[in-house]
């Protein structure tokens, strides 16, 4: 997997619509691993078509690279960037605060959140080229001010609060690109799945009260009982053991 993340092209924006939305506006003349990372978001994306809210002095970046891998594991990609990111953040903070990954692309510190991702991938019509496109969200040192509410759950949250200093984008996004590089070289890409067994020691403990809302905006709750080998959430319920692949997750009673 070394050569997804070894060697990629970076190239920084002051302002942008979206990085997701700009990346895939130069698909066609991009021919190697590509960050592009702006200083200021106007319409960044959330999943399932939320908004991602990016005020200046936090990151947002996407990068799009080209796996070898079959289409039906890309996903998987969103678990590893997952753990990077869980990895560079932990750099920051204080001893003793509690971070955790949440399925299937968010990263929560004392269960607000302070980072999304979000993966897209997208196929040249001319041509068998096939990319992902992977967006960053961080709120580094500042955060919208979202209170919880029966849709959301939970609060956001930045990583500054949590650490002693103001973080720099540049310094963040080097010490992020280090670890995607580190991970890379650990794992090779036709054994992508083995990234879901360090995803799991990052995120909630088994047995967790769990709450999942599906897209019809019902709510169904349970125990957070671990991942499969696709990455899809394992829940006991009253009635049994299900296993969810989309959704929004909340961690708690």
């Amino acid at each position: 997997m070394t050569k997804n993340f070894q060697n990629s092209d970076v190239i920084w924006l002051d302002s942008v619509d979206s990085t997701n939305e700009e990346i895939k506006r130069r698909f066609q003349e991009l021919m190697k691993p590509t960050w592009i990372i702006a200083k200021k978001q106007s319409k960044g994306k959330g999943r399932n078509g939320n908004v991602w809210f990016s005020s200046s002095g936090n990151f947002s970046g996407s990068v799009m690279f080209f796996p070898t891998v079959d289409r039906s594991y890309f996903h998987l990609y969103g678990f590893f960037f997952g753990v990077a990111l869980y990895n560079t953040v932990k750099k920051y903070i204080k001893d003793g605060v509690d971070i955790r990954l949440k399925w299937p692309n968010d990263l929560m510190i004392e269960n607000g959140k302070v980072a999304g991702i979000l993966l897209e991938s997208i196929q040249s019509p001319q041509s068998n080229k096939t990319a992902v496109i992977v967006g960053i969200g961080v709120n580094l040192n500042s955060h919208p001010n979202l209170n919880a509410d029966f849709k959301k759950r939970y609060n956001s949250q930045c990583v500054a609060n949590f650490s002693n200093h103001e973080i720099c984008q540049v310094s963040f996004f080097n010490k992020f690109s280090n670890e995607l590089k580190e991970l890379g070289l650990y794992l090779e890409e036709n054994d992508l799945a083995s990234i879901l067994k360090l995803w799991k020691h990052r995120s909630y403990d088994k047995g967790t009260q769990i709450q999942v809302s599906d897209n019809k905006g019902g709510v169904n709750s349970g125990k957070f009982l671990g991942l499969d080998e696709l990455g899809g959430l394992i829940v006991g319920e009253n009635s049994g053991v299900k296993k969810i692949y989309s959704g929004d997750v909340y961690f708690g009673s």
